[in-house]
């Protein structure tokens, strides 16, 4: 579960997601993300509005699952969201105003995408 103290967001300066631990500025938001290889911590500058924190959970494919992230529930045909709600981790389907599925550790997600690269996963099939 360590996992979970990991964040990820979209680098300013190329937009390729970047993830690691959260650095905050006086005012107490995120504006960097702190990567470590090893050697050496780098920062990288993110877009605000891309910031995600990690579940600590996999998918079926050992893939972490992260906030924001779109996923398959047990290979079903509806796509969910993945957010944070009261210290609670939610899958809702758009659209579906009361639907909320707390996630679990034995049912089975895959991640196919996020709702800043895959807005398109979760429009409606009708």
């Amino acid at each position: 579960m360590e996992d979970r103290f990991l964040f990820r967001g979209k680098r300013i300066d190329n937009g390729e997601w970047v993830q690691g631990v959260p650095s905050y500025g006086e005012d107490g938001k995120i504006e960097e993300i702190e990567v470590w290889d090893g050697e050496d911590i780098t920062f990288y500058s993110v877009f605000p509005g891309t910031i995600c924190q990690c579940t600590g959970l996999k998918d079926k494919n050992g893939n972490l699952i992260w906030e924001n992230d779109i996923v398959k529930i047990n290979n079903s045909k509806v796509n969910t969201l993945i957010t944070f709600r009261d210290f609670e981790i939610i899958c809702t389907i758009p659209n579906e105003k009361y639907y909320k599925h707390r996630l679990e550790y034995d049912t089975e997600y895959e991640v196919i995408g996020n709702i800043f690269d895959n807005p398109e996963l979760l429009e409606s099939e009708e």
